[in-house]
């Protein structure tokens, strides 16, 4: 087998030198196992905790607009047997909201901590894949979610683009071409607007694609053995970018919101982090599919610098 962290051919079930864990006789599932149990994803599992319970919290603050609304209320005179009965109900619903929003993430942080707690076991040279089924699922319902939200925005951009052009008809008709050019530049400029919204949500489209592909061949090698070096370069790349974007995002919003700030940068740390031991998977099972070459110099045939000479010359012994 090879070892996961320097390269090095080592007989299968061997420490190698360097020190490395061998938590796996199978080359494939020791990576996996080495990996999931690295700094890096404990890290990535502690900001993705960090980042649920945060937002959580954040949510939780919005209940500072209710005061603001009910004092604001009980000053200007409201009916009180329709304001409260209302504010009761926004104030439960926001709980309730804040709660069934956070399950999403809440459960990826799950996923994550279940392929920890697998990947550092040593009781078992198998890595159980229940985590990595959880974060599946979540990824394939936000596919179906991000799908129909295209489908709506595509349904409601052609919806406006078609009032706006038919407003521009019944401009050039009504006040003889003075206000269609106006309604014409509004209607590239929604189209524009259109093309660019599209744009982002097929990259997301793609990234999730790209999430649950990931998935199933990281199982894959972890129950059969079999290395898979195929993590797209567009995923690592467009979380690397997404993480850096969130960084900024963080960083800004920790003025308003010191809390939400804390979430969105642990949140953009995470996905970083992710993004790196995602290309440190691939670059590794590259190495298990075509290992280097080593040299062999043990039981090569002694080197001379010239050929002996037959007697006679080169051609062998003068005939007789």
């Amino acid at each position: 087998m090879m070892c996961p962290k320097c390269g090095r051919t080592i007989p299968d079930g061997t420490q190698c030198p360097c020190g490395a864990p061998v938590l796996s006789s199978n080359p494939a599932v020791n990576l996996i196992k080495t990996l999931g149990s690295s700094p890096k994803f404990l890290a990535a599992a502690i900001l993705t905790s960090v980042m649920v319970l945060f937002s959580i919290l954040a949510s939780m603050g919005s209940k500072d607009l209710l005061v603001s609304l009910y004092y604001y209320g009980a000053n200007y005179g409201v009916d009180p047997d329709v304001f409260y009965p209302a504010m009761s109900a926004l104030e439960n619903s926001l709980g309730v909201g804040t709660v069934v929003a956070a399950i999403p993430n809440i459960l990826i942080a799950v996923g994550m901590w279940m392929f920890y707690v697998s990947c550092r076991s040593t009781q078992s040279g198998n890595v159980s894949t229940a985590g990595l089924t959880l974060c599946k699922v979540l990824a394939i319902i936000s596919l179906v979610l991000f799908c129909v939200v295209v489908a709506v925005a595509l349904v409601a951009m052609v919806v406006v683009l078609v009032a706006v052009g038919a407003m521009a008809g019944n401009a050039y008709y009504s006040d003889y071409g003075n206000s269609a050019a106006a309604f014409a530049s509004v209607q590239v400029f929604l189209g524009f607007i259109a093309v660019i919204l599209l744009g982002v949500l097929a990259l997301y489209i793609v990234y999730y694609i790209c999430i649950v592909k990931t998935i199933n061949r990281v199982k894959a090698s972890a129950l059969h053995g079999v290395p898979d070096n195929r993590v797209p370069r567009f995923l690592t790349g467009f979380m690397m970018v997404i993480g850096i974007l969130g960084l900024i995002s963080g960083v800004i919003s920790l003025i308003a919101s010191p809390v939400a700030g804390i979430g969105s940068l642990a949140g953009s740390v995470s996905l970083i982090l992710m993004s790196l031991l995602l290309s440190e998977y691939r670059a590794k099972m590259t190495m298990l599919l075509f290992p280097p070459v080593q040299p062999m110099y043990g039981n090569m045939p002694p080197y001379h610098a010239a050929p002996p000479q037959q007697p006679g010359g080169p051609e062998g012994p003068a005939p007789q």
